[in-house]
């Protein structure tokens, strides 16, 4: 791997963090009476991201042995994209941190430092993106697609994320909000449709591209890709939300919100299944894209 896992972690648990912080804020302005997912979100994206940008300290370089040299990262601004996307989390940390402070005090946030927070959640998402990509001698890792399969994949696990632990705590709470099921498929099919787009465009830039596409497609990572990150990661989900979006839809009084046609009490088990299999996908999806990275010579 040209990097290791720990940036695969990181850039998981990053666009993670985006994507909670993103679905709470929608859910809390769409859905007042959602309380659990908004709470949940918030209180969620700041220990995840905490936890990615210490893995990225430790990994800044020098691995476990000189984590300081994360200092110099904060020196190349702005000419640096490492360093940018260091000042970007940066900031979304102190904000997403306040704003769950604020949430479990029970306390307003002024509306301008959550619009503040969505800018750099969404620049969060894409910095995952658009940290690899700026690597000219990894073709797979070079495309503008890149950072937009990644905000979509961020969106898309951050919802799994806020879903299934707000339904440990209440599990009417996920079955409430048909429109965020809705928005959660949506988010699976562009997702899914992204990855081939980018994988056809890549493989047929030079042959070193080609290759990473093949270790993709039938090569080495090929069983990862198809079972894990295709079938588990975004066809499962894909499937399982939308049954439950054509068995329930019509069941919807008042417009959004959803009204279970079968339980007061509905299963945990679809939800953890779903939620579950698209955050297995999310993290394969990332390690895939550093595993299966083939370098060319630009000079």
């Amino acid at each position: 791997m040209a990097w290791g896992a720990i940036i695969a972690w990181y850039l998981f648990l990053a666009g993670v963090s985006a994507g909670a912080y993103l679905t709470a804020t929608y859910v809390g302005k769409k859905f007042p009476f959602a309380q659990t997912i908004r709470k949940t979100g918030y209180f969620l994206a700041p220990p995840l991201l905490a936890i990615g940008t210490l893995l990225l300290v430790f990994d800044a370089e020098a691995g476990l042995k000189h984590p300081l040299r994360f200092i110099y990262l904060l020196k190349n601004f702005p000419t640096s994209m490492m360093t940018v996307g260091t000042y970007i989390i940066s900031i979304f940390l102190i904000l997403n941190t306040y704003q769950g402070v604020m949430e479990y005090l029970g306390k307003s946030v002024n509306r301008w430092i959550t619009r503040l927070g969505v800018i750099f959640a969404i620049g969060t998402a894409a910095y995952t993106g658009l940290l690899i990509g700026v690597v000219k001698s990894i073709p797979l890792w070079n495309t503008s697609i890149l950072p937009v399969l990644f905000i979509v994949s961020a969106l898309s696990t951050g919802i799994a994320a806020t879903v299934l632990v707000s339904t440990f705590f209440n599990r009417q709470a996920c079955y409430n909000l048909l429109t965020v099921k809705k928005i959660h498929v949506s988010l699976i099919g562009i997702e899914l449709l992204l990855i081939f787009i980018m994988l056809y465009i890549t493989g047929s830039a030079n042959e070193v591209a080609y290759q990473s596409v093949m270790s993709l497609l039938v090569g080495e990572y090929s069983s990862l890709f198809w079972i894990g990150l295709i079938v588990v990661g975004l066809v499962i989900p894909f499937l399982i939300e939308g049954v439950e979006i054509y068995q329930h839809g019509l069941a919807t009084k008042p417009k959004y919100l959803e009204i279970s046609a079968t339980s007061s009490n509905p299963s945990f088990v679809p939800t953890l299944i779903t939620e579950s299999a698209v955050l297995i996908g999310g993290f394969i999806l990332r390690y895939l894209v550093l595993a299966a990275a083939m370098t060319i010579t630009l000079f």
